[in-house]
C-alpha cells in the first residue's frame, strides 16, 4: 500500500463507515425495533459516531469522551432492546487516549458495564446472548484501536522522515555557514580592515605591501569559494538519525490473534444461542475453528519484513474448505470466521476485489429467508474484516519502509540544499571576489603613478568587500535580496576596473522581487564571465519588459582571441569556458551564427556543443549551467548566440515570477 498517511487514515474512515452501516443495518431486522424506535435509534447512533470522530480529531478535548460515554449508555433508557452493542467505540477511545495499563482496565470496565446494563434492560441472562454482545464490543474496540494506532504510527513515521530531513539540512547549513565564515568571511573581513586603515598620507612601502595583501587575500577567498561550491555538489553522507519509529509488528500480530479468537467466539456464541448441536458437534466445530484460525494467522497475519508465506494458495484453499464445511453444517452462523478468510484472500490474491465480490455473492446464497434483513449487517462486517486484516498486515510494513528510507530522504534534501548553496556561492560570491581581486591588482598598478586614483580603487574595493561579506552571511540564511539596479551599477564598476567599456539601455523595470533578483543574478554572472572568460573590449546590456516577460541581453566582443584554445589542454575547464571555446571555434569554421538554448542541464549543453565528458572534468554545472537551471525553474529560458567576434547571452523570465 502507499506510504502516505492519508491512505492509512482512509482505512480508519472505512472501518468507521462499515461499523456505522452494521449498527444501522442491525436496526432494520423486523424483530429488533419498530419504525419509530428505529428512527430514534438511528439518530442516536449517528450522534455517537459523530462524537467519536470528534474524539479522534480533537483528543485534547477530554469532555468529548464524557459525552461519548453518555451516548453509549443513556440510549438504553430511550430505545431499550434496540440499542447496542456499541460500547466498542468508547472502549477504543479510552485505549487511544489513556496510558496502559489504566486504559485496558477502563476498556474492560466499559465493555463489561455495557454487558451488565444490557442484561438488566433485556431481562435476559442467557450466557450465549451476553457472550455474543461482549465479543462484538471487544471486536469493535480492538479493530478500531489497532487500525487507528497503526495509522498514527504511519503518520508519525512520515513526519519523522520530514523532521529528520529538515534537521539534516539545518545541520549541513550550519556547517556550511561555519566554513564560509572561517575561510571566505575571515579573508573579506581582513580585506575590509586593511582598506579602512589605508590613508592618502600612508607611505609608499606600506601601500605596496597592503595592496598586495588585499589582492592575495582576495585570490585565496576566491579559491575557497570555488572549493566550497565544488564540495557541495557531492552527495552528502548522512548518519543514522536515531531510533526509528516503532513498526508495531508485535502489536499488529497480537491484535490479529485477538481478532481471530473474537470472530470465532462470535460464531460459537451464535451457535450456543441457537442450540444447534450436541457435544460431538461442538467438538467438531471447535476443531474446525482452531485449525482455520491457525491457518488465518499463517497467511492472514503480519509477517516480519512483509514476507509472503510459503504455500499460501494451498493453506488459503484449506481454510476455505474447512469453513465451507462449517457453513454446510451450521449455515450463516459460521459466517464471522469466513469474513476473516476473505480478508486474507484480498491481501494475497490479485485483483483484490475478486475475493470480496465472491464473498458478497456467497453471503447472498447462504442467507435464508429469515436472514435477508441482516445482509447489510453482514456486508458491513465483511468490509470491517477486510480492512482489519489488510491494515494489520500492511501498516507495519509501511512504517518499516518509511524508517528504512528516512536517511535516503535526508540525503536527498541535503543534496538539494547543497545545490542551492553551491549556486549561491558561485553566482553571488564569485562576482564580488573577482571584483576585489581586480580592484586590488588595479590599485597596485596605479599606485606608482596615481596614488589618489589607487586610493579611490581601494575605497571601491572596500564597498564591494562589505557587500560581499553580507552575501556570505546571507547564503545560509536570508537571501541577499539582489536588485537589477544595484547589479547594473556593480557591473559598471567591475567592467571598467577590468578595462572593458560598458554601456546599458535599461530603464529598470518594475518587477516582482523574485524576478528582480533572478535578473540581477544573471547580470552578475554574465558580467563575471565577460571579465574572466573573454578578451572583451566592450560590453553592452539591455533590459526590456513586454507582455509580462522581462528580456535581458548581455553582449560582449573579444571571442577571436580565444579560438585557438583547445579544451583537451584544459582539464579544469569550466562550463562557460567550453561555451566560449566551442562557440568561437564554430564561428571560425562557418560564417553562420551559432545559437544554443540553455533551458537544459549542463550535461546536455556539453553534448550539444560537442564537448566530451573529459573536457568538463571537475567543474561541471557552474556558471551558465546555474543560470540555465535558475531560468528554467522560473519558467523562462537562457539563450547563447555567437557570431563573428560577438557573444550574446539572452535571458527571458516572467516579470511576475514570485519564486
Amino acid at each position: 500500500m502507499a506510504s502516505k498517511p492519508q491512505v492509512a487514515w482512509a482505512l480508519v474512515v472505512g472501518s468507521l463507515v462499515a461499523l456505522l452501516a452494521a449498527r444501522v443495518g442491525f436496526l432494520f431486522h423486523p424483530e429488533v425495533a419498530s419504525q419509530g424506535v428505529r428512527a430514534i435509534a438511528i439518530m442516536l447512533i449517528l450522534a455517537l459516531f459523530a462524537v467519536h470522530a470528534l474524539v479522534l480529531l480533537r483528543p485534547q478535548r477530554r469532555w468529548s469522551v464524557s459525552v461519548e460515554a453518555v451516548l453509549t449508555f443513556a440510549p438504553y433508557l430511550v430505545v431499550g432492546q434496540a440499542w447496542g452493542p456499541v460500547a466498542g467505540l468508547l472502549g477504543s477511545a479510552v485505549l487511544l487516549l489513556w496510558a496502559a495499563p489504566a486504559s485496558w482496565l477502563a476498556c474492560a470496565l466499559v465493555i463489561g458495564g455495557d454487558t451488565v446494563i444490557a442484561a438488566l434492560v433485556f431481562g435476559d441472562t442467557a450466557l450465549a446472548a451476553l457472550a455474543g454482545r461482549l465479543v462484538i464490543d471487544v471486536n469493535v474496540a480492538i479493530i478500531l484501536f489497532a487500525v487507528i494506532r497503526l495509522a498514527q504510527r504511519v503518520q508519525q513515521a512520515h513526519a519523522y522522515r520530514r523532521e529528520l530531513a529538515a534537521l539534516a539540512v539545518e545541520h549541513d547549513r550550519l556547517g556550511t555557514a561555519r566554513s564560509l565564515r572561517s575561510t571566505i568571511g575571515t579573508e573579506i573581513s581582513a580585506i575590509i580592515g586593511i582598506a579602512r586603515r589605508l590613508a592618502p598620507d600612508t607611505g609608499p612601502v606600506p601601500w605596496d605591501a597592503k595592496v598586495a595583501e588585499i589582492a592575495e587575500r582576495g585570490r585565496r577567498a576566491l579559491t575557497a569559494a570555488r572549493r566550497i561550491a565544488d564540495g557541495h555538489r557531492r552527495m552528502p553522507r548522512i548518519s543514522d538519525g536515531g531510533a526509528p519509529v516503532p513498526d508495531e509488528f508485535a502489536f499488529a500480530w497480537w491484535s490479529s490473534v485477538v481478532i481471530v479468537i473474537d470472530y470465532s467466539a462470535v460464531a460459537l456464541s451464535n451457535m450456543a444461542y441457537e442450540r444447534t448441536q450436541d457435544a460431538r458437534g461442538w467438538a467438531l466445530t471447535i476443531a474446525i475453528m482452531v485449525v482455520a484460525g491457525g491457518l488465518q494467522l499463517y497467511h492472514g497475519a503480519p509477517r516480519r519484513g512483509g514476507a509472503t508465506p510459503r504455500g499460501w494458495p494451498l493453506t488459503l484453499c484449506a481454510q476455505l474448505a474447512l469453513l465451507s464445511w462449517g457453513v454446510h453444517l451450521h449455515g450463516a452462523l459460521m459466517a464471522p470466521p469466513l469474513l476473516l478468510t476473505v480478508g486474507a484472500a484480498t491481501l494475497r490474491v490479485r485483483p483484490g476485489w475478486l475475493p470480496a465480490a465472491a464473498a458478497a455473492g456467497f453471503l447472498l446464497v447462504i442467507a435464508g429467508p429469515d436472514e435477508t434483513a441482516a445482509l447489510p449487517y453482514w456486508f458491513a462486517g465483511l468490509v470491517t474484516a477486510m480492512i482489519a486484516v489488510y491494515a494489520l498486515c500492511r501498516l507495519p510494513e509501511v512504517t518499516q519502509r518509511l524508517n528504512e528510507t528516512r536517511n535516503e530522504l535526508a540525503r536527498t534534501a541535503v543534496a538539494q540544499a547543497r545545490t542551492q548553496v553551491s549556486r549561491d556561492v558561485h553566482d553571488l560570491l564569485g562576482s564580488g571576489l573577482s571584483a576585489i581581486v581586480l580592484k586590488g591588482e588595479l590599485a597596485g598598478r596605479l599606485l606608482p603613478a596615481d596614488p589618489a586614483r589607487a586610493l579611490g580603487e581601494v575605497r571601491d574595493l572596500q564597498r564591494i568587500a562589505e557587500r560581499t561579506l553580507g552575501e556570505v552571511r546571507s547564503i545560509t540564511g536570508v537571501p541577499a535580496g539582489l536588485t537589477l539596479a544595484d547589479e547594473l551599477a556593480s557591473a559598471r564598476v567591475l567592467l571598467e576596473a577590468a578595462g572593458v567599456r560598458f554601456s546599458a539601455e535599461a530603464a529598470v523595470p518594475d518587477l516582482a522581487p523574485a524576478a528582480n533578483g533572478l535578473v540581477a543574478t544573471i547580470v552578475r554572472e554574465a558580467v563575471t564571465n565577460v571579465v574572466r572568460h573573454s578578451s572583451a573590449r566592450h560590453c553592452h546590456i539591455t533590459c526590456t519588459v513586454r507582455d509580462g516577460w522581462v528580456r535581458l541581453r548581455v553582449t560582449n566582443d573579444g571571442l577571436i582571441g580565444r579560438v585557438g584554445l583547445s579544451t583537451r589542454h584544459l582539464p579544469g575547464l569550466r562550463l562557460q569556458d567550453a561555451c566560449h571555446v566551442a562557440a568561437s571555434a564554430h564561428a571560425k569554421a562557418a560564417p553562420a551564427p551559432f545559437t544554443t538554448h540553455l533551458g537544459i542541464g549542463p550535461g546536455d549543453l556539453a553534448t550539444h556543443l560537442g564537448i566530451g565528458p573529459g573536457d568538463l572534468a571537475g567543474r561541471r554545472g557552474t556558471g551558465l549551467g546555474n543560470l540555465a537551471a535558475r531560468a528554467t525553474e522560473a519558467g523562462g529560458e537562457l539563450i547563447v548566440h555567437t557570431g563573428a567576434d560577438l557573444f550574446t547571452l539572452t535571458a527571458q523570465v516572467p516579470a511576475g515570477w514570485s519564486g
